[in-house]
């Protein structure tokens, strides 16, 4: 039986919430990736929000080392506060923020060592 057999048995309905919940993981991803950029020219940014922005990034890359603390996303601007749920969104599709990073480990793992310090 081939997987092809195996998605012609399953029930009309059930193939149906399948294919929803396809386009709505690519819906994340396609917001969500443009926005992960926006949060990581922000975090290089030196200015007063990309601390926030790196401590939001860590907390999904390690939550029980960085618990973020809700207000911070209160010192961002509307466009990063905005991109900072996009990136939440695209959390929820299973797969680690960083792994859409060419070199994603390596960078949150030097943002690791510089909030460490601070």
């Amino acid at each position: 039986m081939h997987v092809t057999d195996k998605t012609a048995m399953l029930p009309e309905s059930f193939l149906f919430l399948l294919e929803q919940e396809e386009k709505r993981r690519q819906q994340r991803e396609d917001a969500g990736l443009p926005a992960l950029t926006i949060l990581i020219d922000a975090a290089h940014s030196g200015g007063g929000q990309a601390r926030h922005i790196r401590r939001f990034l860590l907390g999904l890359y390690n939550a029980g080392r960085w618990p973020f603390e809700l207000n911070r996303l209160r010192a961002l601007d509307t466009e990063l506060q905005q991109a900072a749920l996009q990136v939440l969104a695209l959390d929820w599709n299973g797969r680690e923020v960083h792994t859409y990073l060419p070199g994603g480990d390596e960078l949150f793992q030097a943002w690791w060592e510089q909030e460490s310090k601070a």
